[in-house]
């Protein structure tokens, strides 16, 4: 996928397997030190530590469901994610807070190494740091998701706890969580200044180019609900990435229909794999199945039917099992349709639901939801929204920022052998646990749940 430098990736590699806590103190940070522009190239070219996201959203959400044999054989992490337990992390620590630090630390060794950079500041360096820029913005987004609360609809993020934010990769500077409203104003400042730094076309898709910035924002920006930039953003990212997946044109006769790198990805991730996520048993809801109609392609591409009449998600856009969470053409649709409808936008958000729709659908058929308006159609674009991203760990957000309008609040209820777990809307559970290691290395407050 990309080439890697053997002896940054060396040093890195054994200072994180030594290490439980991303936040604590590492004495051989002295041995990282990218002098030139190609070491910071070959540091932000670590798939592994970019381009992975964490599983904990996409169990919590409600587009999968787990048996009881299945969920007996789950990890105590992967019970807890979908349980809404308090109790998720037995080792103290958890892959879905060290990998996006471990992300925001590499990223700010590369910044560090540009500001101290000698030679000429010419486009390599300014793409390099645009790149660094973009993926710290995308893991403190990924952490806000899963360790910090909802950004709040009625305001007061101002005296709610975000996350760490660090600029510097001195690990040993005191540790302290930003405000809710500072966590977000950075990530959001920092997207800006890498959509203006990066290219317009990147040779691989796990890097960022200014459409993915673009993307990334427009995401960012719909969670705290400022739609006019999100649609700004949204149909900024469609203008500069112009390649389109008609799922009409998909071979029907494939087992994976999409092939990594496909041209309705615009940015590549993939979700952390446990084993729970490959077994036939974690299905998809069937509650949601059932919203697919039958001229529908996504229900016949996205997912597989079992002996029991369940069903499995098979079709994701990493060309394998493996559960994708990139930035796609399709979120930028729902996006840029979604936020138009809100400000009033009836006839843009329509033209751009129609555009997702014609490379959705066979044929015509889904001209008659063109059809609905206000409230019916912001319903539809919803339910767009679940059938198009689902998998991709996103909905986690949706439940968080549609919990706060009375009329989409949900309540999720597990049932497992008659045991029955529920997540009601706005309950503190939508905020998970900081792990126990992490608070006593660092010493920042624990979530209230």
């Amino acid at each position: 996928m990309k080439k890697y430098s053997i002896l940054l990736l060396t040093v890195f590699s054994g200072m994180f397997c030594s290490c439980d806590s991303y936040l604590d103190p590492k004495p051989d940070q002295s041995l990282l030190v990218p002098r030139t522009l190609e070491d910071v190239q070959y540091l932000l070219d670590n798939n592994v530590v970019f381009n992975f996201q964490g599983f904990i959203p996409l169990l919590a959400a409600d587009e999968f469901s787990m048996t009881e044999e299945a969920f007996n054989g789950a990890s105590v992490t992967e019970q807890g994610a979908y349980t809404w337990s308090e109790d998720l992390f037995p080792t103290g620590t958890s892959t879905d807070w060290n990998y996006p630090y471990e992300a925001v630390f590499y990223s700010n060794v590369a910044l560090d190494a540009l500001g101290k950079y000698t030679g000429e500041k010419d486009q390599q360096y300014y793409e390099l740091e645009g790149a660094a820029l973009f993926y710290r913005s995308m893991a403190y987004y990924e952490l806000l998701q899963t360790f910090a609360p909802a950004y709040q609809l009625e305001g007061g993020n101002e005296q709610l706890l975000g996350i760490v934010l660090r600029n510097d990769p001195d690990i040993n500077l005191p540790s302290e969580r930003a405000t809710l409203e500072d966590s977000y104003i950075r990530v959001i400042q920092d997207l800006e200044t890498a959509l203006n730094l990066l290219p317009d076309y990147v040779e691989y898709k796990t890097r960022p180019n200014k459409a993915a910035a673009a993307s990334l924002l427009a995401r960012v920006q719909l969670s705290v609900f400022n739609y006019a930039e999100a649609a700004r953003s949204a149909e900024a990212a469609l203008g500069l990435y112009t390649e389109r997946m008609d799922f009409n044109d998909i071979d029907s006769g494939t087992s994976r229909p999409f092939p990594l790198f496909n041209s309705e990805t615009i940015y590549y991730t993939q979700l952390q794999s446990t084993s729970v996520m490959f077994s036939q048993l974690f299905t998809v809801d069937n509650g949601l199945i059932e919203s697919y109609d039958s001229a529908d392609l996504r229900l016949r591409y996205y997912f597989q039917t079992n002996a029991d009449e369940n069903h499995r998600m098979t079709g994701h856009h990493t060309g394998s099992s493996t559960f994708f969470g990139g930035l796609t053409v399709g979120e930028n649709l729902l996006i840029a349709s979604e936020s138009n409808l809100r400000l009033g936008n009836e006839g843009k958000a329509k033209s751009w639901l129609g555009e997702l729709l014609s490379l959705r659908y066979e044929d015509d058929s889904y001209r008659e939801i063109l059809d609905l308006e206000g409230e019916e159609l912001l319903a539809r674009i919803l339910l767009e929204r679940r059938k198009e991203l689902v998998g991709r760990g996103t909905r986690w957000t949706d439940l968080r920022r549609l919990n706060q309008e009375a009329e989409w609040e949900k309540t999720i209820k597990r049932d497992l052998g008659g045991e029955i777990y529920q997540l009601t809307p706005m309950s503190p559970a939508y905020v998970f646990p900081i792990p126990d290691q992490e608070i006593l290395r660092s010493g920042i407050v624990q979530n209230q749940r």
